[in-house]
């Protein structure tokens, strides 16, 4: 499950001037292991000038497609994703881990929900794994897309976006919001906040006749939906949001409530087996993990990403930013090693759960 697994590159597309769409070739011995849900990720491996680079990146092909695919674009100063753009090529290696990720929710092929999508720039890739999967598997589901970008030609999936309104003309909308690019609708210029999506919600898509939504973008955009949707009405329950940390982006430096001394006893659950540290109450779970040779997963190491999230057994510990567990993982004792410091003297937390 936490094994990094060497895959071949079938196909390297250029989706825009700045996005390659990687295919990654899933042997027959590794099918069950990369089988995914809708809204889940990979972290990607690769070797670039004899550093190991992670990242995670979310998984854009739908479940039914029969292929695993994701989008990476480049950004300034991103060391994997100016490799991935330029560098990697169809025949090409890199190293991935299974699956991971909660974005998506179960799908009901005898319901008939309305579902709304609010992405910008790359939080795409995880929305449109999810409205083709749903679309396919809810032959009465209505889903609405806004999505919002620079412009045309930076948009990501513009013409698989269309080719869905066709496919599911009576079932699919979509709306785009180009913020550098003069629109024909007043309306759809500029960046998608939270001004706009009180506008959606008033003229559009009542919040009350929403039964789920989705959002993933930037950091800002998404505080400003979310809240925006909440306020109307809607339930924490039914409002799902993906935040992603950008290659170049730094993170908050995570600070403990109260200073603490001292050494835990730390046992560590990874793929079944039990592996023992002494962590220092004043080093991150996971960078005492890798200070003492125990390869834990990882991604992102800034909380948003969950490759390294892992559930509390035994003992206490201290989690002081999370932007990728939901409230009820969180309560029922999950934890982003990333982000977590140990609390009690003895600690026993399992990444297999």
């Amino acid at each position: 499950m936490h094994k990094l697994h060497s895959l071949t590159v079938s196909s390297v597309e250029k989706n825009t001037p700045e996005t390659a769409v990687l295919t990654l070739d899933v042997p027959a011995a590794l099918a069950d292991e990369f089988a995914y849900s809708h809204g889940q990720h990979l972290t990607l491996c690769a070797d670039v000038d004899g550093e190991e680079v992670r990242r995670s990146y979310s998984i854009c092909s739908a479940v039914g497609d029969g292929q695993l695919k994701v989008a990476v674009r480049k950004v300034a100063g991103g060391r994997f994703s100016t490799y991935a753009n330029e560098t990697l090529q169809a025949g090409g290696e890199v190293k991935v881990l299974a699956p991971a990720g909660h974005f998506g929710i179960a799908l009901e092929p005898d319901s008939a929900r309305t579902y709304a999508a609010f992405a910008a720039g790359s939080g795409i890739t995880p929305i449109i794994s999810i409205l083709k999967t749903t679309l396919a598997a809810e032959p009465d589901a209505r889903f609405m897309l806004f999505y919002g970008n620079r412009d045309k030609s930076s948009t990501i999936f513009l013409n698989e976006l269309a080719l869905l309104k066709n496919t599911y003309m009576d079932r699919f909308s979509c709306w785009h919001f180009l913020s550098q690019e003069e629109t024909e609708a007043a309306f759809l210029k500029g960046r998608l906040d939270g001004e706009k999506i009180q506008y959606i919600l008033d003229n559009i898509m009542p919040a009350a006749k929403i039964d789920h939504a989705f959002v993933c973008g930037p950091e800002a955009m998404i505080d400003s939906t979310v809240e925006t949707l909440l306020a109307a009405g809607m339930a924490d329950s039914t409002v799902h949001f993906e935040k992603f940390m950008s290659e170049g982006q730094q993170s908050q430096a995570p600070v403990r409530s109260e200073a603490a001394e001292g050494v835990s006893a730390v046992t560590l659950i990874i793929d079944g087996d039990e592996l023992l540290l002494k962590a220092d109450k004043k080093t991150l779970l996971l960078d005492a993990a890798h200070d003492q040779g125990i390869d834990a997963p990882f991604a992102c190491k800034s909380g948003v990403c969950c490759a390294c999230r892992a559930k509390v057994l035994e003992g206490e510990a201290e989690m002081v930013m999370n932007q990728g567990l939901e409230p009820d993982e969180v309560a029922a004792g999950f934890i982003l090693t990333c982000q977590s410091y140990a609390v009690s003297n003895k600690l026993r937390i399992s990444f297999d759960e």
